[in-house]
């Protein structure tokens, strides 16, 4: 009995090293990628929205403009309204967008 209980507690450390040799895990460090800071899922379809922040330029733009098209951008990530990473959110677009 004991000898099996070595046995299978040698194949399944084997089968755990094989099997974490061949994972890959990414990691993101939600300080330094704002949209996981949001609370968005790395990998989902309001991550990818959020990060794909090409021609959301602020020229020629109003205040007012810049404000309405954060939010929406916000909203648009899927993160809830009147909730601190909704205002996060909308402080770093706007931020973002009035870099120009």
């Amino acid at each position: 009995m004991l000898g099996r209980i070595v046995v299978i507690s040698a194949v399944v450390g084997a089968a755990t090293a094989v099997l974490g040799a061949c994972s890959v895990e990414t990691r993101t460090v939600a300080g330094e990628d704002e949209c996981a800071s949001y609370g968005l899922s790395v990998g989902s379809p309001e991550y990818r929205k959020c990060r794909d922040r090409e021609g959301r330029s602020g020229k020629g733009y109003t205040p007012e403009q810049l404000m309405t098209a954060s939010r929406s951008a916000c909203q648009a990530y899927g993160i809830a309204p009147y909730t601190e990473r909704f205002e996060r959110c909308v402080r770093n677009e706007y931020a973002y967008r009035s870099q120009g």
